[in-house]
């Protein structure tokens, strides 16, 4: 079977729009790359142009994280000894967004002819408008570029604990947390909720320690006795045993 190449009436080239307000820089250049070069398509060709136009609009509203606005540089050279130039991306951003994206798209392209022919087909433009209406190009939607905060972790809220009576009758009865301080952990609990470490609660559990009651019974000394358990991890069963309102055995 022979290999399929796409011929020049089979390459139908679409036209996308693409906001980059709050986008990050390098993760909208990777995606605007792959679709001028058509890695989008079934047809796509490595040595042929068979990408699609973008628009690009809002430019100078493009972010970088961390702290690339100012340690990630752009270089040029003269071609003269010592005409090495160099700008921070911030300032090239706040003088030229568009050179930005262009040069940050154009280095995810091929460095020869074909890869200039499909940089020819990027249009970048600072503000919200473009001249390409006529065109009719397509919202490209890339939610998965924005720039996102820290995720808050919501406070997982503990669940009443219903035991089983063993009279005939089956009541459940829960258990009135009202009565124990908050953070405290009663002696007959299990280790689970002193809020331990899963390694150093696995190496309690494995010398035979399961529950608070069983541990409190145990001096420091003791404790430093069971394998893979060091000065560490006895200040961290220490802690979690004071914030309980509980305590190792005094010698």
């Amino acid at each position: 079977m022979s290999t399929y190449t796409p011929k020049r009436g089979d390459i139908q080239r679409a036209w996308h729009v693409v906001d980059a307000d709050g986008l990050i820089l390098g993760r909208l250049a990777s995606e605007v790359a792959k679709i001028l070069r058509g890695k989008h398509k079934p047809i796509f060709t490595p040595h042929q142009d068979t990408g699609d136009h973008v628009v690009i609009v809002n430019a100078d509203k493009v972010v970088l994280s961390g702290s690339k606005r100012a340690d990630k540089a752009v270089y040029s050279h003269s071609g003269y000894p010592g005409g090495l130039k160099t700008k921070s991306y911030g300032d090239l951003l706040a003088e030229k967004p568009e050179e930005a994206l262009r040069i940050t798209i154009g280095g995810m392209l091929p460095k020869n002819r074909l890869g200039r022919q499909m940089l020819t087909k990027l249009k970048i433009y600072s503000g919200g408008d473009h001249p390409h209406d006529a065109q009719k190009p397509q919202p490209l939607e890339l939610e998965h570029t924005r720039l996102r905060g820290p995720q808050e972790k919501k406070p997982v809220e503990p669940k009443p604990t219903v035991l089983e009576d063993s009279s005939p009758s089956k009541e459940t009865i829960e258990l009135d947390h009202s009565e124990i301080g908050d953070g405290e952990v009663p002696e007959s609990g299990s280790l689970e909720n002193l809020g331990l470490t899963s390694a150093v609660l696995n190496n309690l559990v494995a010398n035979g320690i399961s529950t608070v009651e069983e541990l409190i019974n145990h001096s420091s000394e003791e404790i430093l006795g069971i394998p893979k358990i060091g000065p560490k991890a006895l200040e961290q069963i220490t802690a979690c045993l004071e914030d309980s309102g509980l305590s190792l055995k005094e010698i």
